[in-house]
């Protein structure tokens, strides 16, 4: 891509994230390239289970986004980009029940619907009440989420941890571990 082309694009992708930032609740779909790139499928069973119930203790054991508590929780990873030099970079764990994790993975939502495992309705009402949204704000929403998605894949991201280490090359599990602690603090 031409330098002008980044630029325009990453105006655009931020003035979307902008767009997107007024809602508690908002999707955070991953770049395609990036689908299966996660702490999970790094780390160790064990190692993943100390990270995720680090999380949901230090987050009260309950969904960081809707408040929920006595439900499951699933642990979630926030990611930031930096367009200019293709970064997506590891910020933060938050605890979330199902139901706003499904929402942070639309894409996977609307999958999991046509395949009827999931009510995508549950999905459409949980955003309108967490957000206090009328149903009628949800299309628009929605749109703007895919298209950030469709511009997010125009990157070829180097994915790293808050250290800027490569996860799936160099990741220091004791660093990411203090980087989790110091989100709580």
């Amino acid at each position: 891509m031409t330098r002008n082309k980044i630029h325009n694009i990453t105006k655009e992708c931020q003035s979307l994230e902008s767009e997107l930032s007024k809602y508690k609740l908002c999707a955070s779909l991953i770049p395609e390239k990036s689908f299966y790139a996660n702490l999970r499928k790094v780390l160790t069973k064990k190692k993943w289970d100390l990270i995720r119930n680090f999380v949901y203790e230090r987050d009260s054991y309950k969904c960081s986004i809707c408040g929920r508590s006595g439900v499951k929780l699933e642990a979630h990873e926030n990611w930031k980009y930096g367009y200019i030099n293709s970064i997506q970079k590891l910020h933060d764990i938050k605890s979330l029940c199902r139901m706003c994790h499904l929402n942070k993975h639309l894409g996977l939502a609307s999958i999991l619907a046509r395949e009827d495992k999931l009510d995508y309705t549950k999905i459409v009402e949980h955003w309108c009440k967490t957000n206090n949204e009328e149903l009628t704000k949800f299309g628009d929403y929605e749109e703007k989420v895919y298209k950030l998605w469709y511009l997010r894949n125009k990157f070829d991201w180097k994915i790293v941890d808050k250290n800027n280490k490569e996860i799936f090359k160099d990741l220091n599990y004791n660093g990411l571990i203090e980087s989790i602690k110091q989100i709580g603090k």
